[in-house]
């Protein structure tokens, strides 16, 4: 209800009232993003932290964990990873770009979402001389 009349002094008018409530909420969000911005980027740093450390050079064949849920079929006989995918460049500490094919887009994976991919190289990749003959290969192996 607010102060009595006679203690306090009054607004002048509703537009001041307006505004000292807009710059008091304005202030409000600023501090709340600032903190929630910090706590963001401790979580992240601490999680980087308890991975277990996987190191990916550029140029290597990974398996990408994407698992997808089909409807009327069981867990245990869905894929769980995807790929190969090429190595494109690291990001430090844990993060790698990663890229399907020579024309596919790239995009940005977490190394704990990553698996090293033991087999011969995909032959979409490869260019081969003209005076070679291509053979098909067995594809990659992921490592279990």
């Amino acid at each position: 209800m607010g102060l009595p009349p006679d203690q306090g002094s009054p607004r002048a008018n509703y537009n001041d009232f307006v505004q000292s409530v807009k710059q008091h909420a304005t202030e409000a969000y600023q501090i709340a993003r600032k903190h929630l911005q910090k706590n963001a980027e401790r979580r992240k740093n601490t999680y980087d932290i308890c991975v277990r450390q996987q190191q990916f050079q550029v140029g290597d064949w990974v398996w990408y964990h994407y698992p997808r849920r089909y409807r009327n079929k069981s867990p245990k006989w869905q894929k769980l990873y995807t790929g190969p995918f090429l190595v494109v460049r690291v990001i430090q500490p844990s993060n790698y770009v990663l890229q399907k094919s020579a024309r596919s887009k790239t995009f940005v994976v977490h190394a704990h979402k990553l698996k090293k991919c033991l087999g011969d190289t995909p032959q979409s990749w490869l260019s081969p001389a003209p005076d070679q003959v291509t053979t098909t290969t067995t594809g990659p192996v992921p490592l279990y």
